[in-house]
């Protein structure tokens, strides 16, 4: 079978991606997936995997790609409680008869007024990746056993004052969940404010349709883009973002101050973004994973453990 990628021109991400700002920020992820007896039928199964066709696999930025996959109905919704994510089957890499298989979590980028399918956004890691490049590889036609989805925190309207995004990479994807989930609520009042982390500028994927979310929000929500560092030539002169980690000083200047409960702070990135913004989850052997104690920058800044969430 042949493999179909299809690349999406800048210009073209906010129409290509599913994520359209359209229709009352209608576009990224409602989110944990519980069956029901009410229609439409919830797609997937929390306790086996299903698998799911490929219908789409579009490239959204460097190492990143847009994978559809299609419910065995038209009719049937993903069925989601934001936020929350599923687990994606995929073969080790160094797996020499295809039998040795892994799972990994991924956050759908798909509400449930989506219908009839299930979208999400991957970067792929190449020589590193074990399930990312599984699914990024994955040719139209093919398919994919996915499982979920299942409930990481539970996020309603008004249920904060602020909330504050720290996102590293393919740590985006939870995040923007959030910021969807609380814009699409025409009662919601959530003040949200997001810091997109990134090696380098052109690293940067969903940024159209981020900016888009921003202009739609009537000051509600903010975006501040951080690079690691800016390289020579067009951008080195045009890149007026943030530069560097993100640092004690950033996150009180840009982002909610400690308030008790009122104001929250969620993280999503690498393990050394965790280890200084807020230390590192647990991962017990045979238990879910634990938020772990709190420290670093937003210990240090006041916050506590009820009022920061690990993704």
């Amino acid at each position: 079978m042949f493999r179909t990628v299809a690349r999406i021109p800048t210009a073209r991400l906010m129409a290509a991606t599913s994520v359209s700002a359209a229709a009352g920020f209608a576009g990224l992820s409602s989110s944990s997936c519980e069956a029901s007896t009410e229609s439409p039928t919830v797609a997937i199964s929390k306790s086996k995997f299903t698998p799911l066709v490929v219908s789409k696999n579009e490239i959204v930025g460097l190492n990143v790609h847009k994978i559809t996959l299609d419910f065995a109905s038209p009719t049937d919704s993903l069925g989601m409680t934001t936020a929350g994510m599923l687990m994606v089957e995929g073969t080790k890499r160094d797996s020499n008869d295809g039998d040795d298989k892994i799972a990994r979590p991924y956050t759908p980028v798909s509400r449930n007024d989506t219908l009839g399918k299930l979208e999400l956004v991957v970067k792929d890691y190449p020589g590193v990746g074990n399930v990312s490049t599984h699914i990024c590889k994955a040719a139209v036609g093919s398919t994919l056993a996915v499982k979920g989805c299942f409930t990481k925190i539970a996020v309603t309207p008004n249920k904060w004052k602020k909330v504050g995004l720290i996102a590293g990479g393919s740590g985006l994807t939870p995040c923007l969940q959030v910021a969807e989930e609380l814009l699409s609520d025409g009662e919601d009042n959530t003040e949200i404010t997001l810091i997109f982390c990134n090696q380098c500028p052109e690293a940067i994927f969903l940024k159209d349709h981020i900016d888009a979310l921003v202009a739609r929000s009537n000051g509600r929500f903010k975006v501040h883009y951080c690079v690691d560092k800016v390289s020579t030539g067009y951008f080195s002169d045009a890149w007026n973002g943030l530069t560097g980690y993100v640092t004690k000083e950033m996150v009180a200047e840009y982002l909610p101050a400690a308030d008790g409960v009122n104001n929250m702070i969620m993280v999503c990135g690498p393990p050394p973004m965790y280890k200084a913004l807020c230390g590192p989850k647990e991962f017990p052997k045979g238990k879910p994973p634990a938020q772990g104690e709190l420290t670093g920058i937003l210990k240090d800044l006041g916050f506590t453990s009820d009022a920061v969430f690990k993704f």
